[in-house]
């Protein structure tokens, strides 16, 4: 996609609007900084199979109470964001897979944090933590609660002791530009002494130079990952990480600490997949909110 010509699409999945107003908000206030198009989709059952037991199938119903959320949610948009592009998709089939398909021809993916606890998730599975690995383009995960980035809240950007993908720290540098915000570059260790200088610059090579007006604070944390990420996104303004694409019972940083993270974040976690790096032609394309 030529983003230079071509309007840019978020796609927000949402159930009930009562319970993802905040989720809508934050895609929309999104939308609004990147002149893109807001997309609402939601999943409905497909038709049940015969069943004596089922008195009648529910999907029709589902569907008029589908239609009523989704038109609640674009006076929502329309009302906070007057101008704003928005349409709504009314898609047949499990949720994460209706978002990955909505999401192949999109530039960001925003769900709502899910209450899933590890075993909930290892026997039903979670619609974010399916797609932490499998999201086509750059996943947001906001958590379960309205939520206001702190004035002077940092962008934060999270290095493992292997390195993370380039693609974190270009989306990360791109977020805190466009949005006037500090960016912090985080460098995640396991207890004990290491020399992280050389890995760290590394990381960093270009876009610092590509980004003068950013300020950046390098930061090392020594210790569970999980506890260091999950206290300081109480006070960031946007959380991102990088993934290497591995399977759903992937370890490390961008495994189960970045499963924990979409728990129990206290701001909105980007999971950055390493073909949507930021060129620098997109410079002001990923704004998370202006600095107060």
């Amino acid at each position: 996609m030529d983003r230079n010509t071509t309007r840019q699409t978020i796609v927000v999945g949402v159930s009930t609007f009562d319970s993802h107003r905040w989720v809508v908000a934050w895609a929309a206030a999104e939308a609004a900084a990147r002149d893109a198009e807001l997309r609402l989709l939601t999943a409905r059952p497909g038709p049940a199979a015969p069943d004596r037991y089922l008195p009648s199938d529910p999907a029709p119903a589902y569907q008029v109470a589908a239609e009523r959320e989704l038109a609640e949610m674009v006076v929502y948009v329309n009302t906070g964001w007057p101008g704003l592009s928005v349409s709504t998709v009314l898609a047949t089939g499990p949720p994460a897979e209706v978002l990955r398909a909505a999401a192949e021809d999109a530039d960001l993916l925003v769900v709502g944090a899910d209450g899933a606890s590890p075993f909930t998730e290892a026997i039903s599975g979670s619609v974010p933590g399916d797609l932490l690995t499998t999201a086509p383009c750059p996943l947001v995960v906001v958590p379960r609660r309205e939520w206001t980035p702190p004035a002077g809240a940092p962008v934060v950007v999270a290095l493992d002791e292997h390195g993370t993908a380039q693609a974190a720290v270009a989306y990360a540098f791109a977020a805190a530009a466009s949005s006037g915000r500090p960016l912090t570059v985080l460098h995640c260790l396991p207890p004990g002494p290491r020399d992280t200088s050389s890995s760290v610059a590394r990381a960093l090579i270009g876009f610092r130079e590509l980004y003068p007006d950013v300020v950046v604070t390098d930061d090392i944390e020594h210790g569970d990952p999980r506890y260091v990420l999950v206290d300081l996104s109480r006070h960031a303004a946007l959380l991102v990480l990088g993934t290497r694409g591995r399977g759903r019972l992937a370890s490390g940083l961008f495994g189960s600490v970045s499963r924990h993270l979409i728990r129990r974040g206290g701001c909105p976690v980007v999971v950055a997949r390493p073909r949507h790096a930021v060129p620098s032609a997109d410079r002001a394309a990923y704004p998370v909110g202006s600095s107060s």
